[in-house]
């Protein structure tokens, strides 16, 4: 290596948009700056893991792909130093300070968007939003419209002020503006409320109609209505219909081209919720545009019309439209990377299946999945190791069990550790037994949700971070026939649904059809009599007992006593899509746990002589690749063991040691200095480049051990 800089040297700019000069937002009463900026700061590495999943710490930098989070190096932040929070894209020579990165991540558009960044970042960092003191907006919303000519409050279930809409009447039309309490600011709230909640919460059958006019001339006459945010014109995935679930509701749209499509949409979202829908069909003989209120102001017979209205099933009604969907149009640039609970194996935003015969221990590892997603900090450093994955996903955990009691709960959470403040642990023997979530329909003995889903169903979209639900086990929550494929989709849908409106992985437990298993493709098998609950998840999980001759070995190898029971193995046994297909190796400890001893099995498996061999390859591959070994600091072969292959990955730091040594010895390996780097010896083979003269460095390599240095390609 040479003294000169090369062009791709990680070395950072000095002059970078770091919002000094922004505008001054304080009259709308955002958060400051400067304060954001140092929390971010105080907490780099969690925001990193937070907006890159698949980013990677490398020395002193944390590095990804690009802005998109994809895998890679090319995107480099600064974890230390002066420039701590600095970062730089290679590829296309962007960069900035911590916010400009939280801007280019999210999509915000700057300068524009500015005060929307502070508070997107503010409630990310949970930091109450504050109040300028110097600000005089009142809480009304203020336009250059004139006077408003109408007003309509949306309220919460319990009545709290959530958002207010403004009607102005203006020489070219109606317009209207909407105010979200919650950020004092001109928008609409996110989730959009549906208007009316008080009213509608405890009725059974409610009318959805365009409009807060159509829906008070309802009410007038006493019947129960809502109305979206926006009507017609509100976008369908952006409202919180979850108050409608289990509900009886009466889709009446304005008589025009625009209500007829807007309705097709919201009764598709509306049955995907579990509503019971029925939609109205307007006279021919109405004028156009004739909605609810005309109905009203004309004396018209809207009871009738309404006990007119078809229900909506399957055939008649259009759950999607092909022609929104072309694929030129929808899916263009790079696809987004799969979010992953446990890498893998539970995807995030997906319904997933864990299924074991009884007594494997499946509860008990989701009770301690559920803890462990609560109390983990997202560093890559202390990710653990659950269902044969490492965990990635960290927030809120839900664990809903129907069979554990209380002290049971209490004694296993016990055995388990500290309990995590973000963990909810739901023992419903405890809180009035087991309810079914799911049941037939009076009407049409088709499927169904409860009221008692819906009302489950509306607290977990409620919860900030939550990142887990588990429902352990299934059965006992459900009142339908899971042998009858109709039934288990219906199921499987509901919980796909609840998982994308949270961004959460939503597990549930399943009792094996029958109980002979000890093969992958056996434990699938077994789990073939729940009918379409297989192929209705994203992923299914399987635990299984191996046949008692090879749980002896198993316990022979890692010098463990046999006990029936003991030996479970795991693994994916479905999946869409990317999967970690190999089988774990469980060992149940004295808690009653199962743990995995997978990696310690492969080791008692292969001895030393074996490894050594990979162990050489391994280190030679780095040289070729330009991030050479050294034998032990920053960049020693056991702080960058994970780079390693998988066997190597928990070793002990003294055993890797005497590994090298050994090859060190046999003259296998050999240390040399690099042109540039006087002060390390690189590992490398004979006739490798390092021990050439001839080393290569990836770009940042040498900042890991030596600050100051340089490097390059």
């Amino acid at each position: 290596m040479t003294d000169a800089t090369p062009a791709n040297t990680v070395q950072l700019p000095h002059v970078y948009f770091d919002f000094n000069d922004a505008a001054d937002v304080s009259q709308v009463a955002h958060y400051d700056k400067d304060d954001l900026r140092a929390r971010l700061l105080d907490r780099l590495e969690m925001v990193l893991v937070y907006l890159f999943p698949h980013g990677k710490r490398q020395g002193s930098h944390f590095v990804v792909g690009n802005l998109q989070g994809d895998p890679g190096d090319s995107l480099v932040i600064e974890l230390d130093g002066a420039k701590r929070g600095i970062w730089i894209d290679f590829a296309t020579g962007e960069s900035g300070d911590l916010l400009a990165l939280w801007a280019a991540v999210r999509g915000f558009t700057l300068p524009r968007d500015f005060g929307d960044l502070l508070n997107d970042v503010g409630d990310w960092l949970a930091v109450p939003r504050p109040i300028a003191a110097n600000s005089t907006k009142p809480d009304v919303a203020q336009d250059d419209l004139g006077q408003h000519s109408a007003k309509w409050d949306y309220l919460s279930a319990d009545g709290e002020l959530l958002a207010c809409v403004y009607r102005y009447d203006t020489p070219t039309g109606k317009q209207y503006r909407p105010w979200d309490v919650r950020t004092r600011s001109m928008r609409m709230p996110e989730p959009r409320p549906l208007y009316n909640l008080p009213a509608i919460k405890t009725a059974d059958a409610v009318v959805l109609v365009e409009g807060e006019k159509c829906t008070d001339a309802l009410m007038h006459v006493g019947i129960a209505a809502t109305t979206a945010m926006g009507g017609a014109a509100t976008t369908i995935d952006k409202t919180d219909w979850s108050p409608l679930a289990g509900k009886t509701v009466a889709v009446w749209p304005d008589h025009d081209a625009a209500g007829a499509k807007y309705a097709d949409a919201v009764i598709a979202k509306l049955r995907s919720i579990g509503a019971q829908v029925r939609r109205v069909t307007v006279p021919r003989d109405k004028p156009k545009k004739w909605d609810a209120a005309d109905a009203v102001a004309e004396g018209f017979d809207v009871e009738a019309l309404l006990a007119a209205s078809t229900q909506v099933n399957g055939k008649a009604s259009q759950p999607f439209d092909v022609t929104q969907w072309r694929a030129a149009e929808r899916f263009t640039g790079e696809p987004k990377p799969r979010r992953w609970l446990v890498e893998g194996v539970f995807p995030l935003a997906q319904a997933a299946l864990v299924a074991a015969g009884g007594g494997v221990g499946k509860s008990f590892l989701l009770l301690a999945l559920s803890r462990e997603v609560s109390a983990f900090d997202g560093s890559w450093l202390n990710a653990p190791m659950l269902f044969g994955g490492t965990l990635t996903g960290h927030g809120v955990a839900i664990y809903v069990t129907a069979e554990d009691d209380a002290i049971e709960v209490h004694n296993r959470l016990n055995a388990l550790g500290p309990i995590p403040e973000r963990l909810y642990v739901l023992p419903l023997p405890d809180a009035g037994g087991a309810v079914a979530l799911f049941a037939p329909d009076p009407a049409t003995r088709g499927p169904s949700v409860t009221t008692a889903w819906a009302a489950l169903e509306q607290q977990l979209k409620s919860m900030a971070g939550l990142i887990l639900v588990v429902l352990d086990p299934l059965q006992p929550l459900c009142a339908l026939d899971l042998n009858v494929p109709e039934n288990a989709q219906f199921v499987c849908s509901r919980l796909a649904a609840l998982a994308a409106s949270t961004g959460a992985s939503v597990i549930v437990s399943h009792h094996f059809a029958k109980r002979e298993a000890s093969t992958p493709e056996q434990a699938r098998e077994a789990i073939r009599g729940t009918g379409g609950l297989v192929d209705g998840v994203r992923s299914v999980y399987a635990l299984w007992n191996p046949k008692e001759m090879d749980a002896k070995t198993i316990c022979k190898t890692l010098g463990e006593s046999f006990e029936r029971g003991r030996v479970v193995m795991g693994g994916v046994v479905k999946a869409n899509g990317r999967a970690n297909l190999k089988v774990a190796t469980f060992l149940r400890d004295t808690r009653g746990l199962l743990v995995d001893r997978s990696h310690e099995l492969v080791r008692a498996r292969q001895p030393d002589a074996d490894l050594l061999p990979a162990l050489k390859i391994a280190i030679a591959r780095a040289a070729v690749e330009g991030r050479p070994y050294t034998k032990t600091g920053g960049n020693g072969v056991y702080e960058r063991r994970h780079e390693l292959p998988e066997a190597f990955h928990t070793i002990g730091k003294h055993r890797l040691a005497e590994w090298v040594g050994a090859l060190l010895d046999r003259e296998e390996l050999v240390m040399a200095m690099a042109e540039g780097s006087k002060l390390v010896k690189w590992l490398d083979v004979r006739d490798g480049p390092v021990a050439r003269g001839e080393a290569v460095f990836i770009t940042g390599h040498l900042s890991r051990s030596q600050p100051g240095m340089k490097d390059g390609a």
